[in-house]
């Protein structure tokens, strides 16, 4: 008896998987080289397509490096977005495993260190993107730790708004030394210190 055959994508099928396809190559591409330095018709060469077969998938290459972007927040929403820190029993905790996961994702991590750092300039495209995704982390960070502080977890002689930007610019900033030197620099072990740091101590919780 003859097998059935599978059945046939749709054209929505084939659309998606190629979309899917173009995002994956040009993160890599863009980690490598930054926005700037990739060029489309290498993307499309990675991806087994032209360049006019890639820009009826994607009118530009900007709307291309949004996508990207926008494929990144998704991945992060799903494993750790605002419902899915808050569902840990604290702040520390929840910061403790996005550390922990980045350093299992290196090609996610340098795309971001790269296009962060390259749309400093107000006329790259993803000036705007970064700028407010800073935006929105230290606002949610502050909340985190204003809950934290009243709890009695982490102390409060800093404020909230000082903290945030330290946790911010210590997990940046770890990233990068971590690329470089991957096996000197361990994310997780530095970043324990550093909670450490921030929680109350014991003898302190008595006073």
């Amino acid at each position: 008896m003859a097998e059935k055959s599978s059945p046939r994508r749709t054209q929505a099928e084939r659309r998606r998987t190629s979309r899917e396809k173009i995002i994956r190559e040009a993160s890599r591409l863009f980690a490598e080289y930054g926005y700037r330095g990739a060029k489309l018709a290498e993307i499309a060469q990675a991806v087994g397509m032209s360049e006019p077969g890639l820009l009826h998938h994607f009118p530009s290459k900007e709307h291309l490096l949004i996508a990207v972007l926008e494929e990144r927040d998704r991945v992060d929403r799903e494993r750790f977005g605002q419902d899915v820190l808050e569902e840990h029993r604290n702040l520390l905790e929840g910061l403790r495993a996005l550390v922990a996961h980045n350093e299992t994702v290196p090609g996610l991590v340098q795309l971001f260190i790269v296009l962060a750092a390259e749309s400093i300039q107000p006329e790259h495209p993803a000036h705007g993107y970064f700028s407010e995704r800073y935006q929105q982390v230290r606002d949610s960070i502050v909340e985190l730790l204003r809950q934290s502080q009243q709890r009695g977890e982490i102390r409060n002689d800093v404020s909230a708004e000082e903290l945030a930007a330290m946790v911010v610019a210590l997990m940046d900033g770890l990233q990068i030394q971590w690329l470089f030197h991957p096996e000197q620099v361990k994310m997780s072990v530095v970043f324990e210190a550093f909670l450490n740091l921030l929680k109350v101590k014991t003898s302190e919780k008595s006073l």
